[in-house]
């Protein structure tokens, strides 16, 4: 295991061979044994007072004390059989091994580690992150036990939802919308001030944005509004259960969703958006 911009860096695709060639040995022992080392070497590295715990479904990596660590312990294994029973039919993939959880005690150290995930090395200001590559992880930068659960909900929804090929806007949609289920962190707004600056501010042009994902990549008032209005849809879009589902299991990030959409509900994405802001040219234009 190499050290690679500053931490351990496992080589997964040779872990992967050696794994398939155990045709007696249960996978999921494996890759769990195998993150297992990954992240004990991890700890190692940073020194004390990073230490590895484990639980039924997680390998947990943190700095905290005791009490701290069992706290977040705790919450994560409460919101993941949450994020299970809400998503249930949505993607029921097991993960291969047991999921990881990193949490480092500054923003610097977190950000130091997750550069090394980023093409230019650059990591977007984040409260958190599902790194889905390799052998996919949550790291969150430790602030306060109140806002590093709030984090865990909604990347723990990611790291649910790492198997589908789903548009930005509903992933982040589940992932915000999760979050205030289980922690209240993430109140909808539905006044009639907020929403006529989101009338203000979605067009025809900006909503292609949206639907492509690239309206959550800005850095005004767009950011929040792109999470609210895929709240909004995923909340429109919910009301049946069983369509959702066989909505969210066919939806691309290739066409924003909307092949999906036509298909589960007969109609376009875009009249989703209208009964909110009213007639225009709201569909995702692939």
């Amino acid at each position: 295991m190499q050290v690679v911009g500053g931490f351990p860096r496992p080589d997964w695709q040779a872990i992967n061979r050696l794994i398939s060639e155990q045709v007696q040995a249960e996978p999921g022992e494996l890759w769990t044994a195998a993150a297992r080392t990954w992240v004990e070497a991890t700890a190692r590295h940073l020194g004390k007072p990073y230490d590895l715990s484990e639980t039924e479904n997680f390998l947990f990596l943190s700095p905290l004390n005791d009490r701290q660590t069992t706290l977040l312990r705790k919450f994560t294994e409460r919101a993941w059989k949450q994020i299970g029973i809400k998503l249930h039919g949505v993607d029921d993939t097991e993960p291969l091994g047991k999921c990881v959880v990193m949490l480092f005690d500054s923003h610097e150290r977190y950000y130091e580690y997750s550069a090394y995930f980023y093409d230019d090395g650059e990591h977007p200001l984040s409260s958190g992150v599902f790194l889905n590559a390799d052998y996919g992880h949550t790291a969150i930068p430790f602030f306060d036990i109140a806002e590093t659960e709030a984090t865990l909900a909604h990347e723990l929804t990611h790291c649910y939802l790492r198997n589908l090929p789903l548009p930005l806007w509903l992933n982040e949609g589940l992932a915000v919308s999760l979050e205030d289920d289980l922690c209240g962190n993430r109140p909808l707004r539905m006044d009639p001030q907020r929403l006529a600056e989101h009338a203000q501010f979605w067009n025809e042009q900006t909503i292609q944005d949206f639907w492509s994902g690239l309206s959550f990549q800005r850095v005004d008032e767009g950011n929040d509004l792109s999470y609210e209005l895929a709240r909004y849809c995923v909340r429109a879009l919910a009301h049946d259960g069983t369509a959702f589902a066989e909505f969210a299991q066919t939806a691309s990030f290739k066409d924003g969703g909307e092949s999906a959409a036509l298909k589960v509900y007969g109609g376009s994405l875009g009249g989703v958006i209208q009964q909110f802001f009213g007639a225009g040219n709201w569909s995702p234009r692939g």
